[in-house]
């Protein structure tokens, strides 16, 4: 296991936008995917999924605790489709 507070399905796709932000995902892959342009979420690991709210909190409280962050992105494909 790796020290860094985040746990990534790979590939991890980072915004040119977001060159300097914490990639924080709250999704995996996209809930729409049938955008015929885009093929970013096509591999199997990549299928929509929200994820689970303790382990998103958790990773927040660990890279609070071990990282210095001024920007976060929240990821992957559609993280706005979450209730807020």
């Amino acid at each position: 296991m790796t020290d860094f507070p985040i746990a990534y399905i790979e590939p991890v796709f980072r915004p040119p936008s977001e060159a300097h932000s914490l990639i924080l995902p709250v999704t995996n892959g996209c809930s729409w995917n049938n955008c015929t342009f885009c093929e970013m979420y096509t591999e199997a690991q990549k299928k929509f999924r929200a994820r689970d709210e303790r382990e998103v909190l958790d990773e927040i409280r660990r890279a609070g605790e071990r990282l210095i962050v001024q920007r976060v992105f929240l990821a992957d494909g559609d993280a706005l489709v979450l209730p807020t």
